[in-house]
């Protein structure tokens, strides 16, 4: 009943207050792309002039520009047939069923001591899914389809894993990195069926937006990207993003300095060996520990390994941390859990570290100051500390294999 009211006035407010939130909203350039593809004018979809027309014409402004794939615009066309304000709040009820069927894939396929509808309601006051529902953005379905590459994962099913990831490649700066390190990591048959499912699927999706935009847009669309900061209103703003090029500009006050790159280069390779570390502990679990130790290794790997993704990412967003639901219920329900038991300061600090970043104050106060990219210093805290107590629990008793609790 709690869940259910909630939901309702949230819908209520999306409605009430849909053509105030919808100007300063993204959901506007995602409308309007797929208003270009129904109109037939897929091969310009990446020419900002004809952007623009249609948001002037549909939107009534001109804002931020669409930048994802062709193929994602496909997806919008659900909605595009409504005017903007319908669509916009059918849009924010889908992502939060979307919402929904994480949560409830997250409760059942992984033991849990909640109920899923326990998760979805407190997942819903997690900031970052709040700002993705408002923007009318897509990171709630990135979310479902990393839940879905996790639990096919976690049963030996490499290829579906690799086609799920794959699906999510409208946001490719998370999935390549979190689809590298899997690769890396994974069993012979793992490690086969994922490539085989990712490469599939990848080139399905390529063939979907060459069949909208024409032969072009395999050099149109990557130019544009390249190009995209010298748009007007380009939406790119380093100091909004949670992530290791987030934290550079937060030292260094730049992101296109050849320090800052090299800085950020240094981070992500030092996070890729902490992943493989990680994923080598996970290895010797599933080997030598009972069943249920062995899966609790596999899940705090996964969570360190969409950490790592997401720090690595070049361009994130405060939605995007969304997908962060994934660790964060991974990690609370390892703690959470009576065996294997932590030591006391790394239950604490990992508690802590997901109050801090869980919990409104941080976000909101982030949002307001335009200062987001200090949302990145628990995100890496928290990778580390993950890392971390797989290392220690390994090395606290190596000789026994009931000890190795990943």
């Amino acid at each position: 009943m709690i869940l259910l009211v909630f939901v309702c006035s949230l819908a209520v407010f999306a409605g009430s207050r849909s053509l105030v939130l919808i100007q300063g909203a993204d959901f506007p350039h995602f409308y309007c792309a797929a208003r270009m593809l129904a109109d037939g004018h897929g091969h310009q979809l990446f020419d900002a002039d004809v952007q623009r027309q249609y948001q002037a014409r549909y939107a009534g402004r001109v804002g931020t520009l669409y930048t994802h794939p062709p193929f994602e615009a496909v997806l919008y066309v659900v909605v595009a047939w409504l005017p903007l304000r319908y669509a916009y709040v059918l849009w924010s009820f889908l992502t939060i069923a979307l919402l929904a069927v994480s949560a409830r894939r997250m409760a059942t396929d992984v033991p849990s001591p909640w109920n899923w509808r326990v998760l979805l309601a407190i997942s819903l006051t997690f900031v970052p899914v709040l700002v993705c529902v408002l923007q009318g953005q897509d990171s709630l379905l990135l979310l479902l389809l990393v839940v879905l590459a996790f639990t096919a994962l976690r049963r030996e099913r490499g290829f579906a894993a690799g086609c799920w990831l794959a699906l999510g490649l409208f946001k490719f700066q998370v999935v390549l990195p979190l689809a590298v390190a899997l690769v890396l990591t994974q069993s012979r048959s793992s490690r086969n069926g994922l490539a085989k499912g990712f490469s599939l699927t990848a080139l399905a999706l390529a063939g979907v937006s060459v069949a909208i935009s024409g032969w072009s847009v395999l050099t149109i669309y990557p130019n544009f990207l390249l190009h995209f900061r010298e748009q007007p209103l380009g939406g790119i703003a380093p100091q909004a993003m949670p992530n290791f090029r987030g934290l550079t500009y937060l030292f260094l006050n730049r992101d296109q300095s050849n320090w800052a790159i090299a800085t950020v280069l240094i981070l992500s390779v030092a996070a890729l060996v902490t992943t493989l570390i990680a994923w080598k502990q996970a290895r010797l679990a599933c080997q030598l520990s009972p069943p249920v130790s062995a899966h609790a290794a596999f899940d705090l790997a996964f969570s360190n390994t969409v950490l790592f993704a997401l720090l690595v990412s070049y361009h994130l967003n405060p939605h995007d941390l969304a997908v962060v639901l994934l660790p964060i219920s991974l990690l609370l329900r390892r703690i959470l859990a009576q065996t294997p038991r932590l030591p006391n300061p790394a239950k604490w600090i990992t508690l802590g570290l997901l109050g801090i970043l869980f919990l409104p104050p941080l976000h909101l106060w982030a949002l307001t100051a335009g200062a987001y990219d200090v949302v990145s210093i628990p995100v890496l805290l928290l990778f580390l500390t993950s890392a971390a107590i797989g290392f220690t629990t390994r090395a606290t008793n190596p000789g026994k294999a009931t000890t190795i609790r990943g």
